[in-house]
């Protein structure tokens, strides 16, 4: 017996998910901010949390002073590689209140304000917030930073006029370097956007759209959330030509930051509407290759590697109750879009995947990713977290990494022993196939409550709806940290 070199305990489930089930608190603060931060759209409430107090939570974590740096840096990651806006717009409004004489928040505010209705949108939030308080200084320099990088065409393009809050409010509170007087006077001169074109009357629309293309004054995101209107405008072929070269543009799709289940989206209107069907199919077409284009990003396994894509279905991953979300924005939605992603830009013969909630089900895409993401439907009711293993054990499926897509609230049932078990015991039973196998749970929700199994540096956790967190997804497998120390390596240096 060992006298001085004693036994590490094992560690113990110390928390309780929303869905009642045993799980283990994260490693730091700083995770919980992440997963919670870059899950949160901002699009109503979800199945387990309403948004109000999904809020609430997240301001009680970033308000504390000693994070204070990392919500910055946080707040920068969110905007400009996660692609979310509203919830960074709301770490800048809770930042503004609560971070004083720093030398680090004008520099972070200006790095979030990507687009001039980032400033407004932002603004509004202040004003809400904190009725008859001054604008601290630090949200107005870099709101005057940001205003004088912004060109002509993006300050009328986001002037707002319509808005409570318009840009010219913004320009006279900052008071930038340069002539605003136009904008503030309302005489800036016209641009075509997709807004604009969709305000002019029907016999202007075609022709307007198929000039915007033809001068690549419509940019990717414009283009797609806009087909069902340049359709409906009466788009002769020459323009849905364009249309078609814009959207398997890849450096165009690349750029532009589309989130994957923005091409579902746009694929359910097209198909959705009462148009010539050979039509119809070209623009699914298109629309399907610049989804696998906006797929082509850093793979999360290494070559030669074999890798199980796991989504859950359970009743959770749906639409909430609320029916603010759809089948293509809820978590089944995104987890879909991105399961298509990875099944067709990994090496097909490594690669196999499964939907799991009271059980499991294999599933494949032998063709059009399309019409996986169109024909998978969610069966399961319950989350057996067990199941998303047991296929893989019962087939003796030896795979070096397994990729979990799921809202992480599960409960522990296992069906093999008709009983309850830790996610942990199972996990064991597939080390014997291959000791070596590495877990990573891709969070779609970001709910309160911790994992099902403690983090390690085999068992890892990312959150976040875009394509583009697979980049940070091959040095995880080396570093669990390698999220948080991503988002570290943020300058916030002017």
């Amino acid at each position: 017996m060992s006298k001085f070199n004693s036994k590490v305990s094992p560690a113990k489930a110390d928390s309780v998910n929303m869905a009642g089930g045993k799980a283990y608190s994260r490693d730091s603060i700083k995770e919980e901010i992440a997963t919670v931060v870059l899950n949160t759209m901002l699009n109503g409430n979800m199945y387990y949390e309403t948004e109000t107090d999904r809020l609430a939570r997240i301001e009680s974590l970033i308000s504390q002073p000693e994070v204070a740096e990392f919500v910055a840096k946080t707040m920068v990651y969110t905007r400009t590689i996660g692609n979310l806006r509203s919830i960074s717009h709301f770490l800048a409004g809770i930042l503004s209140e609560n971070v004083k004489g720093s030398d680090f928040l004008r520099s972070a505010l200006n790095k979030s304000f990507v687009r001039p209705d980032d400033l407004t949108e932002t603004l509004s939030l202040w004003n809400a917030r904190n009725k008859g308080k001054m604008v601290p200084n630090a949200l107005r320099r870099a709101m005057k930073d940001s205003l004088e990088g912004f060109d002509n065409y993006q300050l009328k393009k986001y002037e707002g006029s319509r808005n409570a809050v318009k840009l010219r409010d913004v320009v006279k509170l900052a008071h930038p370097k340069g002539d605003y007087k136009a904008l503030i006077e309302g005489r800036m001169d016209n641009i075509q956007t997709a807004q604009t074109v969709n305000a002019a009357g029907t016999e202007d629309r075609a022709s307007n759209y198929k000039e915007m293309l033809s001068n690549r004054k419509l940019g990717y995101m414009g283009a797609l959330k806009n087909i069902k209107n340049i359709l409906e405008a009466g788009a002769d072929a020459e323009t849905i030509d364009m249309l078609c070269t814009l959207l398997r543009n890849e450096r165009a799709c690349l750029n532009s930051r589309v989130l994957p289940f923005r091409f579902i989206q746009a694929y359910e209107i097209v198909k959705g509407m009462n148009i010539d069907r050979i039509l119809a199919k070209k623009l699914i077409k298109a629309i399907e290759d610049g989804f696998i284009i906006s797929g082509r990003n850093v793979p999360i396994v290494d070559e030669g590697e074999k890798v199980a894509i796991l989504l859950d279905e359970s009743g959770s991953m749906g639409p909430s109750y609320s029916r603010t979300e759809t089948d293509s924005t809820c978590p089944f939605g995104h987890g879909k879009a991105l399961m298509a992603s990875m099944l067709t830009g990994l090496d097909q013969e490594n690669t196999v995947g499964y939907l799991w909630a009271d059980n499991a089900r294999e599933v494949s895409i032998d063709g059009s990713p399309f019409d996986f993401i169109a024909r998978t439907r969610r069966k399961g009711a319950g989350t057996n977290v067990h199941a998303a293993l047991e296929g893989l054990i019962k087939t003796k499926t030896n795979v070096d990494k397994i990729v979990i897509l799921t809202d992480m609230q599960m409960y522990d049932v296992d069906r093999w022993s008709k009983g309850t078990s830790q996610f942990k015991d199972i996990v064991t039973k597939y080390r014997k196939i291959n000791p070596n196998i590495k877990i990573l749970f891709w969070n779609l929700r970001g709910y309160v409550g911790g994992t099902p199994i403690k983090l390690s540096h085999d068992i890892l956790e990312v959150s976040g709806f875009s394509d583009k967190i697979m980049s940070v997804i091959p040095k995880m497998w080396k570093d669990k940290g390698a999220l948080i120390k991503e988002i570290e390596t943020i300058d916030l240096a002017s």
